[in-house]
């Protein structure tokens, strides 16, 4: 009996480590996502093991402060065999995610479209703006707000802010209570309160964390970390976690892999992406996750390899966002939920080159391209052309935020907001012709929907002389295009 007391502690530490597995889930995932890291740690043990142990290196003390390394003289060579391999294991890591780019952007394929979707209901509060209007309105001293992504709640689009228990005894006393709601598809400031109890949430520990219970669930997949808060059919909220997997067995390659739906009782559902698109709730809105878009569209700068991404730069393309922005915008659309990305071409050009876009429900991917002939300003342009039309703004004081593009008659917009530092509401709405430069200055919600619905030019108020000429400019260019098509 006595020889099998090793085992003891043995059985001990793997049923501990069975029981609290979701503790090392994300030191497991980077070497599943990354069998190279594998790889070398284990040839760097080894190595170890070989030479300090097997072989009998040591140090040897050479006077009162100095050691010497001893190696026997047969082993010199087995040394440098062990260095070479951990010196071309350490450049195939540092190069690591960009062969992972490179085999992604010549095996995702994008469908090619003409132009962009009708955008239905408009985005029109910035994200800053809408946690300022949630901050302001919620008042919890046990509370605080997290952080909040966009849904479409009964067609409307309203940003999503759970309501998360402040401080480090409550954090483990208290669940996730509710939501602040705003709706972000109007100028006016519209927040609601609700209350929604949850079993599992983010933000709250440790073994009703979400991110402890969904391993339990499944294991080896790596789940966003933007959980998604969705009313059901029966009016109830629960959290939608996409999760991702991986393809390959060296270079492994990320994929979105399913959904797992969170219910308020601790229900937790595993979904594929067909079976998550297809539950009459999640249709038409956001279950994709950002992770894959982000990682996706990066890699397409890497269509013409290594050589051409380090030195040629053909077809490049460079992902774009102004400072403070997310360079991924989630946004209702006719034809459904969308998450855009744009890319201008890599260097000092500024026009826009391509527009990513991947439906948030299905993932399906489209591309819209743009040739030099089309000669359309991209979204950093379009914020310096900006500023210029408003020199009596102090451009230290304010920002222009969340450049979104939008399709008016024949001719491709970005709308801007105007917004302080402090994010205390929308100081102005601006949209900017892409072909022409013209900016149009929105006074109000009614007339910015007149503009973007009909193309009709809004009414002038004394006193905007600036914009007077912009609109007046506009009205005549729309003209002239109506005339060129009636010659044709």
């Amino acid at each position: 009996m006595k020889k099998y007391k090793f085992l003891i502690p043995i059985i001990t530490l793997f049923i501990m480590g069975w029981l609290l597995r979701p503790f090392f889930h994300p030191i497991v995932m980077v070497l599943v996502s990354s069998p190279l890291r594998f790889i070398f740690i284990l040839t760097l043990l080894y190595s170890i093991w070989r030479f300090f142990v097997k072989i009998g290196i040591f140090f040897e003390k050479n006077g009162e402060n100095n050691y010497t390394l001893r190696i026997p003289p047969r082993n010199n060579n087995s040394a440098k065999l062990y260095v070479i391999a951990l010196l071309t294991l350490s450049m195939l890591l540092s190069l690591e995610s960009e062969i992972l780019f490179s085999i992604t952007a010549n095996n995702i394929k994008y469908e090619k479209r003409a132009d962009v979707p009708k955008f239905e209901p408009l985005r029109l509060t910035p994200k800053a703006v809408a946690k300022r209007y949630a901050d302001d309105t919620f008042q919890n001293p046990q509370e605080y707000l997290g952080d909040s992504q966009i849904i479409l709640v009964d067609g409307k689009l309203k940003r999503i802010f759970p309501r998360l228990p402040d401080g480090g005894i409550l954090y483990f006393l208290k669940k996730l209570s509710g939501f602040v709601t705003v709706d972000v598809d109007t100028l006016e400031r519209k927040v609601d309160i609700e209350n929604a109890e949850f079993k599992y949430a983010d933000g709250i520990g440790i073994f009703d964390n979400i991110y402890f219970q969904l391993p339990l669930k499944k294991y080896f997949v790596s789940y966003s970390k933007e959980p998604i808060f969705i009313k059901n059919d029966e009016k109830e909220w629960v959290t939608i976690v996409p999760y991702i997997s991986y393809r390959g067995i060296i270079f492994r390659v990320p994929y979105w892999a399913g959904v797992m739906v969170v219910h308020g009782d601790g229900k937790i559902d595993d979904l594929s992406p067909e079976e998550a698109s297809n539950i009459s709730y999640l249709k038409g809105n956001r279950i994709h996750p950002k992770e894959i878009v982000e990682f996706y569209s990066h890699s397409y700068a890497y269509l013409g390899g290594l050589i051409n991404k380090w030195f040629l730069h053909e077809n490049q393309t460079e992902i774009v966002s102004l400072p403070g922005d997310e360079n991924i915008f989630h946004v209702a659309t006719t034809e459904g939920f969308k998450q855009l990305v744009v890319a201008e071409p890599y260097g000092q050009s500024y026009g826009i080159y391509k527009i990513f876009i991947f439906d948030a429900t299905t993932g399906k991917r489209e591309i819209i391209e743009y040739d030099a002939k089309s000669q359309l300003t991209g979204p950093i342009a379009a914020a310096d052309y900006i500023k210029k039309e408003f020199p009596t703004y102090d451009w230290n004081i304010f920002n222009l935020s969340e450049p979104r593009p939008i399709k008016i008659g024949d001719d491709l917009y970005w709308l801007l907001s105007i917004i302080p530092h402090d994010a205390a509401g929308i100081a102005s709405t601006v949209l900017l012709n892409t072909r022409t430069n013209v900016v149009v200055d929105m006074k109000n919600e009614s007339e910015l929907k007149s503009f973007i619905s009909k193309g009709l030019i809004p009414t002038i108020k004394e006193g905007d002389s600036k914009a007077q000429v912009n609109r007046k400019i506009e009205e005549i260019e729309r003209l002239l295009l109506e005339v060129k098509k009636l010659v044709k």
